[in-house]
């Protein structure tokens, strides 16, 4: 057995003494920093989690419906071409679909792309869908300089005498084109049979009547402003036209105001300006615009790009 003295048996103490305490120290302060650790990570996802709902909370989302691939006009709907996503309830549309069996089986307007929000103005149900709705286009309505796809305008007839009538009213603007260089603009939106022998009726009016002319206005808020009724009077072929013809769903006649009194009143601004009269007997009508001879039993077409002119009368 070998002996140590005593100095080196006090020494080996102290030294394993001291390797305990600091091994219990590391022990400690290891434990003190994972502690702290804990805390500060618990006090983060604590402050995270109250911004998230003070986000959420001003920031509010709402459920929308997108279209999950592109799909073509004339297309009906089933209820795996939408996905539902989230979107800020400020930025959904008033006609989001909210409902995904509300928009089963509706036929699309027009072609949309993928990842588009699926609203009810983009789809209509095919059943109820006028019959006679038509994309027209018209190259003699003046337009504004400012005019945008998707407005909504009125069509008007301006006369010399001051006289301004409501052809159509509220048509959404499909598309329109702005010639400068020929000075010609081209307008497209949809229309009803009874809207387009109005138009016919119309045009034939501006060619014939020295100074008038047709034009558009933009609603400034479409969605409260009510639709302005029509007051302008169609010819009396056109209202016979449109009394008699199969295809218009909604006759519109009771609104036509008096015709002989808009005539009367015509001829007497034009005599009273040293001008012969424009509307009467002695007027030679419109030869009809499908090439037909007068007398072949065949109504006339109207005229949808509205290139009705002088010498054509």
């Amino acid at each position: 057995m070998i002996m140590r003295p005593q100095r080196t048996r006090t020494f080996m103490g102290f030294m394993m003494g001291l390797s305990i305490s600091l091994v219990l120290a590391a022990f400690g302060f290891y434990y003190y920093q994972t502690k702290v650790h804990n805390l500060r990570e618990a006090e983060k996802d604590e402050i995270r989690k109250e911004a998230v709902d003070q986000y959420i909370l001003e920031h509010p989302t709402s459920l929308v419906y997108l279209f999950g691939a592109s799909k073509k006009a004339g297309d009906v709907l089933k209820d795996n071409d939408l996905v539902p996503a989230e979107i800020s309830s400020p930025l959904l549309p008033d006609d989001a679909v909210a409902d995904l069996s509300e928009a089963v089986g509706k036929v699309l307007r027009c072609d949309v792309a993928e990842n588009t929000a699926a609203t009810f103005s983009l789809m209509y149900d095919e059943g109820t869908y006028p019959d006679d709705m038509r994309l027209v286009e018209y190259t003699v309505i003046k337009l504004p300089q400012k005019l945008e796809a998707r407005q909504f305008i009125d069509v008007r007839i301006m006369f010399p005498n001051g006289l301004d009538y409501i052809v159509l009213s509220k048509k959404m603007v499909e598309d329109f084109d702005h010639d400068a260089e020929n000075q010609k603009n081209t307008v497209w939106f949809h229309s009803g049979e009874e809207e387009i022998l109005r138009m016919a009726s119309a045009i034939v009016d501006a060619s014939v009547v020295e100074g008038a002319y047709l034009y558009a206005v933009p609603y400034i808020a479409p969605d409260i402003q009510k639709e302005a009724i029509k007051t302008y009077p169609s010819n009396s072929e056109v209202q016979n036209l449109i009394a008699g013809n199969p295809n218009i769903v909604a006759k519109a006649v009771t609104q036509l105001r008096n015709r002989s009194f808009f005539e009367e009143q015509i001829n007497r601004d034009m005599q009273s300006s040293g001008r012969g009269t424009v509307f009467g007997e002695d007027i030679m009508p419109a030869p009809p615009v499908s090439g037909q001879p007068s007398g072949s039993g065949k109504e006339p077409e109207a005229d949808l790009t509205g290139s009705i002119t002088k010498d054509r009368l």
